[in-house]
């Protein structure tokens, strides 16, 4: 892929290269490390999420959290190039649209600087070092970035931390089987793969956990959404059913017995 594609973090990873007009919210991304500052941030955002809780609602805002995670992930393996996605150099947004909540991240900061390791870059002695140099950039963005920002959500919410964990572990899984499917050369689709690998097998100290949660046993379902086909049961449940004022649990939703997803199956077939 080589270049930056701004479309792609737009779409996948919340960024926007515009300063959003209709916010209800925002805020430096690295005050939420301020226990007070995350519980103002919970507050607005439970006000349109309707939530059960500031804790439910600090385990949702892992749904925008997941957008970090993809950015990373993606500059480390498919670009030639670098942002800072630091949480010093990130502005959170709230956004509203039809009624329904949304987080948006914006960089102060846009200048692009070289990749300290490149995947297209070098033979195989030289891949070896790149792959250990990109293994050091996610570590570090894991430790010094995605940590301490959970970790001050989940205090203002008094959420378990290791359920915020949790709710990345699908999305990052299916950002590597997404690279499967994309338009880039094999070492980049490598990287991708290794870079799965190193996290999901990091010490779970480097999450401030005693288990890294990012790693699980996928588990198949039949997809009503695609008949014949197969989708993955999430990792752990996203509480979906304790928003907006209660919803169903989600058809994937791990929390299911069988005689209840295949309730839901013939449910979501009936339906379409």
């Amino acid at each position: 892929m080589g270049d930056i594609n701004y479309t792609w973090l737009e779409q996948y990873a919340r960024f926007t290269m515009s300063t959003p007009q209709d916010a209800v919210y925002a805020a430096s991304l690295a005050s939420l490390r301020d226990t007070e500052q995350a519980r103002v941030m919970l507050t607005a955002y439970n006000e349109h999420l309707r939530a059960d809780s500031l804790q439910t609602a600090a385990v949702y805002f892992m749904h925008s959290v997941r957008g970090l995670l993809l950015g990373i992930h993606y500059i480390n393996a498919m670009c030639d190039k670098v942002l800072d996605l630091s949480l010093d150099n990130i502005r959170l947004y709230l956004v509203v649209k039809d009624g329904y909540p949304a987080f948006l991240f914006q960089l102060t900061d846009r200048t692009e600087r070289a990749h300290p390791a490149p995947p297209n870059e070098g033979g195989s002695a030289s891949n070896e070092a790149a792959s250990a140099a990109r293994q050091v950039m996610l570590t570090s963005y894991y430790r010094d970035q995605l940590r301490p920002l959970i970790e001050g959500v989940a205090m203002a919410g008094e959420a378990n931390t290791g359920q915020m964990w949790a709710q990345l572990a699908s999305i990052l899984r299916w950002f590597k089987t997404l690279a499967t499917q994309m338009d880039i050369t094999d070492h980049e689709r490598e990287a991708v793969v290794q870079g799965y690998e190193h996290v999901i097998t990091m010490s779970p100290d480097i999450l401030g956990l005693r288990k890294n949660l990012l790693k699980f046993k996928p588990v198949e379902i039949d997809s009503p959404y695609q008949p014949g086909e197969k989708t993955l049961m999430k990792s752990t449940c996203c509480l979906h059913y304790k928003v907006y004022g209660g919803q169903d649990y989600c058809y994937t939703c791990p929390k299911l017995s069988k005689a209840e997803r295949q309730t839901r199956y013939e449910a979501i077939l009936a339906s379409r």
